[in-house]
């Protein structure tokens, strides 16, 4: 999969959802760069005592050849209870198996506590999701609109607000360096894209994922609370949903797993995405990301468990398809239809970095949720989403 140099073809790709969305963070491939497929070591944590243990193994074992990746972490709450597997290594050569406590870059997931975070905020204020961005914002920018219709938040979490995927003066080389090349573009270059902003699209009226809108809610999420947003995450997320292994900060721990790029080379940690943390940061485990996903089924009756309630609802109604799925437009969240599973509905989203593949599922009807952690980045999803299928088959049987 790549992205040609023209702007024609790179807005079509852009537009197309398999491959949108599994960009996450990283808009720009080069087509000269071909992907290294590996087959993750031979090792496993799955015991293999149990009926749903068997299963998941042979799931595992079917697609092994072409699941590409060094390491796998799985998570799977059912019938209220939780089962973690690993497989493969949490750095290559290691020997050492991806558990439950294993770190891992999560990657567009981050979006997810975002729109939580900024749908809390407006409720905090008495306000709604419809409420435009004007105050959460610095004075001297200009008004976000076009044809009338002025920016607000449901357009920016919904991903209709008509923002580009990324910022026009995003100029970095994320996979030269991906440790150091998002941190270079601060607030200040984030503000100067708002200035200089043409919407391609009336707000509301056309799907086009973007990074750059859910960075902007990140920023009116900083200005309101005066804080970092890895420290509102912190504050008015993490701690109460007691998700103590999640963070927006990178940490140094052996629970960390290495990052592999679709070349099979190591890779450097997000550290920070600067003014775009709100994106993609977030660092987690499998343990805590079913915790998160329990706190989603099982909502909490405060304030923010009405934000989480509210972040699950379509917003905008199009469906976009691709060979293996549909979906639509909630709050951070989509809402997600496999095809070998017409009758049954996912909250859902997935991430990548530089090093690493992301997919949290949520069925609310079951009160079950999979997680899916991988250390190699893939160009091609397609042979991942047969396993995804299985994988969801098994969640639901």
């Amino acid at each position: 999969m790549s992205l040609k140099n023209t702007s024609y073809i790179k807005e079509i790709l852009l537009k197309n959802l398999s491959r949108l969305i599994a960009i996450g963070l990283l808009l720009t491939l080069s087509s000269c760069i071909k992907e290294n497929i590996v087959v993750p070591a031979d090792l496993t944590s799955n015991p293999k005592s149990s009926d749903i243990d068997i299963k998941v193994d042979d799931i595992f074992n079917t697609h092994r050849e072409n699941i590409n990746t060094i390491g796998l972490s799985i998570g799977i709450l059912k019938n209220g209870e939780t089962h973690f597997y690993g497989y493969g290594e949490i750095k290559k050569g290691s020997n050492i198996i991806p558990n439950e406590n294993s770190f891992f870059e999560i990657g567009s997931i981050t979006k997810t506590f975002t729109s939580i975070l900024a749908t809390n905020m407006l409720l905090n204020k008495n306000l709604d999701i419809e409420t435009t961005l004007k105050s959460y914002l610095p004075s001297n920018l200009p008004t976000l609109n076009r044809n009338g219709t002025e920016v607000n938040f449901k357009h920016l979490l919904s991903h209709t607000a008509g923002f580009p995927t990324m910022p026009s003066n995003f100029t970095a080389k994320p996979f030269s360096d991906a440790s150091n090349a998002w941190e270079k573009y601060d607030d200040r270059r984030l503000f100067s894209f708002l200035d200089n902003l043409l919407l391609r699209s009336d707000p509301f009226t056309e799907f086009l994922y973007s990074n750059a809108g859910l960075a902007v809610v990140g920023a009116t999420i900083e200005q309101n609370y005066n804080q970092e947003y890895g420290e509102v995450l912190q504050s008015e997320l993490l701690m109460p949903l007691d998700l103590m292994n999640t963070s927006a900060y990178f940490k140094e721990t052996e629970e960390w797993t290495t990052g592999y790029s679709f070349t099979g080379e190591e890779t450097g940690y997000f550290k920070s995405l600067n003014a775009l943390d709100a994106a993609g940061v977030i660092k987690s485990t499998p343990q805590d990301l079913l915790k998160y996903a329990e706190a989603n089924i099982n909502i909490p009756e405060t304030s923010l468990g009405e934000a989480i309630r509210l972040t699950h609802e379509v917003q905008f109604m199009e469906y976009e398809v691709n060979d293996f799925y549909k979906i639509r437009s909630c709050l951070g969240w989509f809402e997600y239809i496999n095809n070998t599973l017409p009758e049954e509905t996912f909250i859902w989203h997935n991430g990548a970095t530089g090093g690493y593949n992301s997919e949290l599922f949520i069925n609310l009807e079951h009160q079950s949720a999979l997680v899916l952690l991988f250390n190699k980045r893939t160009l091609d999803n397609s042979d991942r989403e047969l396993f995804i299928a299985e994988m969801l088959q098994l969640l639901l049987e």
